[in-house]
């Protein structure tokens, strides 16, 4: 099994790929987009989960593709992924999303 997500801007436009193989307990995340966040920003990763808080899965780099190694349970049950632009390096842990969401798209479980 393997999980896809496109996250995409609030004019649909695709920003970041996203891949999940629970093998290696690896999520993938690829820019697709243009967007840049600024040298005194960071983004930031988010599991959706329904009816809870937002679950942060890291703070990414400015690489064009990067690994962030995750546990399965983290994502078995997500149905949406979400990026904030925060300030540089994150929110402190345990806290929710304090910038505004800039990117967003329903995490996919598909068979390989």
């Amino acid at each position: 099994m393997r999980y896809v997500a496109v996250l995409s801007d609030d004019k649909a436009a695709a920003s970041m790929l996203v891949t999940f193989d629970p093998t290696k307990r690896q999520l993938t995340l690829q820019r697709v987009g243009e967007y840049s966040e600024g040298e005194d920003k960071s983004l930031e990763l988010w599991a959706l989960p329904p009816g809870g808080a937002p679950r942060s899965l890291g703070v990414l780099d400015r690489a064009p593709a990067l690994r962030l190694a995750v546990a399965e349970s983290e994502v078995r049950e997500v149905p949406t992924l979400a990026i904030s632009l925060e300030r540089k390096g994150g929110v402190p842990r345990g806290q929710g999303p304090a910038g505004p969401i800039v990117f967003k798209g329903a995490l996919i479980e598909k068979m390989l």
